[in-house]
């Protein structure tokens, strides 16, 4: 998707993040505007709490850069978290306050003004359905209860970005739909990223997703897209192993993906796929790979992901355009 970056509330670029010799994050970068619900997805392990917690600026890169609503994280911290709601995937609570004593904390930390204080408190708990734990310990209530006051901290501010990681762990079927409304509620002012491996919770509540394994982006596109009519993907099985320049400026080909040298995923107009997939047959024949099998995908984002799976335990093949 692309952006103008002078109107982005997020703009991420180059992020790379080592643990030893152990690379976490593979040169990533994102970009987010007002109105964005980007779906974050990826199998356990993949990487996305270790880039969502570079995103909110509580771990810091080992290169690149990134800016909150124009405002440079690295050099600007304290105006770049002003922007920022972040909900960690183990809820950040002290069990010993009430949930209002927590929520009155986490708005001053925030630095949300005195006079608004208990406004944007009392919002928060209706928003996030807390009106009748309030006055009660935050160790007494269930996890999906401890979810919920996560979620009204990271609002309380009304930040411009909001950051959430596995908001769905521990909710029970009642509470996950409250969470689908709230995070649909955001304002058109407003940016989401909502982290999860669950693909129907991303398929409810976002309008952009973004897969990445082993640390690396493999797809970044408007969710609509993946039911747009007027393209086509399919699964090409290659004989041989073949990798990203191998595949490039396929005819018709939109964009190209895979998490294996063999399996690859293919999306180009539906205008006349037919002859696009025997002339890529053809092409492919001319660089000496053999094409096996050719498969219509119904849906794009199962399909890699049922690869994903296959594979967890090779590494994967970065995306890319083809024209």
């Amino acid at each position: 998707m692309c952006a103008d970056t002078t109107t982005a509330l997020l703009q991420a670029a180059d992020i790379n993040v080592n643990y030893g010799k152990f690379q976490a994050i593979n040169n990533l970068s994102l970009t987010l505007n007002a109105g964005d619900t980007l779906g974050l997805l990826g199998l356990n392990g993949a990487g996305k709490s270790t880039l969502l917690r570079v995103l909110a600026g509580t771990s810091a890169p080992g290169s690149g850069a990134v800016s909150i609503n124009g405002h440079d994280l690295s050099k600007q911290p304290l105006a770049a978290k002003q922007n920022i709601g972040y909900a960690p995937d183990k809820p950040p609570v002290y069990p010993e306050f009430t949930v209002r004593e927590f929520l009155t904390f986490a708005a001053r930390l925030r630095r949300v003004a005195k006079k608004k204080l208990k406004t944007s408190i009392d919002t928060a708990i209706e928003k996030c359905a807390l009106q009748q734990v309030t006055d009660r310990v935050i160790g007494n209530l269930s996890h999906g209860y401890q979810q919920r006051i996560n979620l009204a901290q990271a609002l309380v501010h009304e930040p411009r970005l909001l950051i959430l990681d596995e908001p769905a762990n521990g909710l029970d079927p009642a509470q996950l739909l409250e969470m689908r409304s709230l995070v649909q509620q955001i304002q058109s002012d407003q940016a989401t990223i909502f982290s999860s491996h669950l693909l129907g919770e991303v398929q409810q509540v976002c309008n952009r997703v973004m897969v990445i394994n082993d640390g690396q982006k493999l797809l970044d596109i408007p969710l609509l897209e993946l039911s747009d009519n007027s393209k086509t993907t399919y699964e090409l099985i290659l004989q041989g192993k073949a990798n990203q320049q191998d595949l490039q400026n396929l005819p018709g080909v939109l964009r190209i993906c895979t998490v294996d040298e063999k399996h690859w995923l293919v999306t180009t107009n539906a205008d006349n796929s037919a002859a696009t997939v025997d002339q890529i047959g053809e092409v492919l024949i001319e660089r000496g790979l053999r094409l096996l099998e050719v498969n219509p995908v119904r849906n794009h984002l199962e399909k890699l992901f049922s690869q994903l799976k296959l594979n967890s335990g090779n590494q994967p093949v970065a995306i890319g355009g083809a024209s």
